[in-house]
C-alpha cells in the first residue's frame, strides 16, 4: 500500500491514473489536486510516498511544484514523476534539474506508468 498524490488540471488524467494505481493495489491511498499550488499544499499536509505531477498547469506548473517540494525537508526526498505533453529533451532535462526523479510523455502507456510508479515506490523505501 502506498500514499499517492496526483497533480493534474485534467480530470480525465486524474481519474485514469487513480484507476491504474488502484488496480495495482486497491489499498493504495490516492490524493488529487487540480493545480500546482493545491498540489504543494496537499503534499506538505499528507506527505505521500510518491507524487505524479503534470508540467503545464495553472497557478503553479510542475517545475514549480518540484522546486517547492525539494526545499521542504518533509518532502525533499519524496519521489516525483512528471507528466508532460511535450516530447522534447529540454523539458525532460528541466524537470530533472528541478528535482523530478522521472518523467513520462502524454499520452502515456498504462503499463509504463504502472511500472514507473512501482520503480519509484521501491526506490523511495
Amino acid at each position: 500500500m502506498a500514499r499517492i498524490l496526483i497533480i493534474d488540471d485534467d480530470q480525465n488524467v486524474r481519474s485514469l491514473l487513480s484507476e491504474i494505481f488502484l488496480a495495482l493495489d486497491p489499498k493504495h491511498e490516492i490524493f488529487t489536486a487540480v493545480d500546482g499550488l493545491e498540489g504543494v499544499l496537499l503534499a506538505k499536509k499528507e506527505l505521500p510516498d510518491v507524487i505524479i505531477t503534470d508540467v503545464d498547469m495553472p497557478n503553479m506548473n510542475g517545475y514549480g511544484v518540484c522546486r517547492q517540494l525539494r526545499m521542504d525537508p518533509r518532502t525533499m526526498k519524496t519521489p516525483i514523476l512528471m507528466l508532460t505533453g511535450q516530447n522534447d529533451l529540454a523539458g525532460a532535462i528541466e524537470g530533472m534539474n528541478c528535482g523530478a526523479d522521472d518523467h513520462i510523455t502524454k499520452p502515456f502507456n498504462v503499463d509504463e506508468v504502472a511500472a514507473r510508479l512501482q520503480a519509484l515506490l521501491l526506490r523511495g523505501k
